[in-house]
């Protein structure tokens, strides 16, 4: 969605810098690699290696067709208008609704916190889960948290890099936003709690999530109309965000201490 794209941008106001490394010998797809020649092998192309061994290879249909879809026709002329008529809501209205996105995340993230071993975490999430859809109507109201269960999110992307697996290319897919081959295989896997409604209800939901979290971005539009190349800027944090859930010391080095993460979430909602 086109909230990812705002929630990159506000990052610039806190002055991060980007690092490229020029050329890489790593497979983008390859989790291991199993024989000294694969080791050798340049598997750049030519292309600037980014966070998490991702490489733009698709950059120009990536701006001609999906910047310019999702940007300058979709964003402009659809999804801001309707978020800003969201966000004339009362604000317990739209606390309600981000509480009720958040609790269905929840599964999500028991079973991700599980596959990394994190069995703690993914006990709380299940526990959040349980005590927010129930106490909380249906997550609308976030029992959990005022109960000192603090979220603890873990996507199937983050668990795919923690195994190893690159980014892989780098893609901006018309409607949904950036992502990765990685993060587009990962958020398939995330989208199973849809899978028990019917379909219809699974994209009305999708739509209503999207609408709230372009809302909440509503401060940060000028950043983005205002950047040099917004694409590339936002091509770029994107990257850096994703790869500093798989490891947070080998990304953001260069952010400033008052980095507030809460900004960055927005991308993967």
């Amino acid at each position: 969605m086109l909230k990812k794209i705002c929630a990159i941008a506000c990052m610039l106001i806190l002055g991060v810098s980007v690092a490229h490394a020029s050329r890489s010998t790593y497979n983008p797809m390859v989790p291991r690699q199993l024989k000294i020649e694969s080791a050798q092998k340049d598997y750049s192309y030519g292309y600037s290696i980014l966070s998490g061994n991702a490489i733009d290879t698709l950059e120009v249909p990536n701006r001609v067709v999906g910047w310019t879809l999702n940007y300058e026709i979709f964003d402009r002329y659809l999804l801001r208008p309707v978020a800003h008529g969201y966000a004339a809501l009362p604000q317990p209205v739209q606390l309600g609704v981000g509480n009720f996105f958040s609790n269905i995340s929840e599964l999500n993230n028991t079973v991700n916190n599980l596959f990394i071993g994190e069995l703690k975490n993914s006990g709380i999430s299940l526990t959040r889960f349980i005590v927010n859809s129930t106490m909380g109507f249906l997550g609308f109201i976030d029992v959990a948290s005022q109960m000192g269960l603090d979220n603890k999110p873990m996507e199937m992307d983050t668990v795919l890099g923690k195994a190893g697996m690159d980014s892989g290319p780098f893609l901006m897919v018309p409607i949904y936003g950036p992502t990765t081959a990685r993060a587009a295989h990962g958020d398939t896997a995330d989208n199973w709690p849809y899978f028990f409604f019917p379909w219809y209800v699974g994209i009305g939901a999708w739509a209503i999530e999207g609408i709230h979290d372009r809302a909440q971005l509503i401060d940060q539009e000028g950043v983005v109309d205002n950047a040099i190349d917004p694409y590339v800027q936002t091509r770029d944090f994107y990257l850096m965000h994703n790869q500093g859930k798989v490891d947070p010391n080998a990304s953001m080095q260069n952010e400033e201490p008052s980095v507030d993460e809460s900004f960055l979430d927005e991308i993967d909602g």
